[in-house]
């Protein structure tokens, strides 16, 4: 199905590396431009967004930036924000959710597991390309987890919304 977690899951995990000028990674990737962003900037925020829009996945009205506390506010503004993983949620890192996110593939007692752009092996929030990475659930980075308008039900750790119809 098109419009679901799975769709964004394949697509994510083909994707590659950032170019390079000078011998250093330079923040220029194919997903800015796609979407109508500016390159050569942070993208973890950017390629999620890309994830969603090449899957025809809806996002609140807001969510669509390339600054991932932007998206954490208009997450809360439209009541679907949680501090619970789910597949295919976004989850956000650092205090207030400003310095990394990536979309969950899967979770489970004490671990997230992340799909992201610009990292790399060492989770960094300045890498050179899209990995998938865990990370610890209870860790004070996990700062919690937008829900973007899928089709057909959601997977989540939140009994709010496990099991829910996740469109709008």
């Amino acid at each position: 199905m098109l419009n679901s977690p799975s769709a964004i899951l394949a697509k994510e995990r083909n994707e590659y590396h950032e170019g390079k000028s000078g011998g250093h990674w330079n923040n220029i990737q194919k997903y800015a431009p796609a979407i109508g962003f500016a390159n050569g900037l942070a993208w973890c925020d950017t390629f999620v967004n890309w994830c969603f829009a090449m899957t025809a996945i809806s996002v609140p009205a807001g969510v669509k930036s390339a600054g991932c506390a932007v998206s954490v506010n208009a997450y809360k503004k439209a009541g679907r924000f949680t501090e619970y993983p789910g597949i295919g949620f976004q989850v956000f890192f650092g205090p207030g959710g400003s310095e990394h996110t990536g979309i969950v593939y899967d979770y489970n007692a004490t671990t997230v597991f992340v799909v992201a752009g610009n990292t790399n092996h060492n989770n960094s929030a300045e890498g050179d390309g899209v990995y998938e990475t865990p990370y610890a659930r209870k860790s004070t980075h996990v700062y919690g987890y937008g829900i973007p308008y899928f089709a057909g039900t959601l997977k989540s750790a939140d009994p709010k919304w496990n099991g829910k119809k996740g469109a709008k």
